[in-house]
């Protein structure tokens, strides 16, 4: 089973990952806090955050309607039951992680954080080093040359 080979980190998820290290980032803005714009900049980086954190929440909900009506697992750790290549995964084989970057980013500008786009590389190395690789080899065993093709015409990101 996928899930007894998964790492720690593969198991917890990548939004609590997210999570984790926003709340260290309001901690360091709290104890150490670095400058924000003010004026007009400032009501400007509030309105691209909230652009950015709805965007990020609408995909995230496209994602999990999508996996829902497939009948298959969003959960890294768990062995899915289909191939999801429709809707926004035909842009990126990892649109609900593009939505957890976008939704990341808004909120640090929404709620004046600056420390968590400078802590946003551990999340996304987390993503990029254990969880996606992990994932990528169990879709490939469990759809062998339909996730090859899938692979092949999609790229990661974008």
């Amino acid at each position: 089973m996928a899930s007894e080979r998964a790492s720690w980190l593969v198991r917890s998820t990548s939004p609590l990952h997210f999570c984790a290290t926003f709340a260290v980032a309001a901690l360091l803005q709290n104890a150490l806090g670095l400058p924000m714009p003010t004026g007009i900049a400032l009501d400007t980086l509030h309105v691209v955050g909230t652009v950015l954190a709805n965007t990020g929440l609408a995909l995230a909900l496209w994602c999990i309607a999508l996996f829902a009506l497939r009948r298959t697992t969003i959960l890294p750790a768990h062995v899915p039951a289909r191939l999801i290549v429709r809707g926004p995964y035909r842009w990126t084989r990892n649109p609900f992680y593009v939505s957890l970057l976008l939704s990341y980013a808004g909120l640090a500008a929404i709620l004046d954080v600056p420390w968590a786009l400078a802590l946003m590389p551990i999340p996304l190395a987390v993503l990029r080093k254990a969880i996606i690789p992990f994932e990528e080899t169990c879709l490939h065993a469990r759809f062998g040359a339909d996730y090859a093709d899938y692979r092949a015409s999609v790229p990661r990101w974008f």
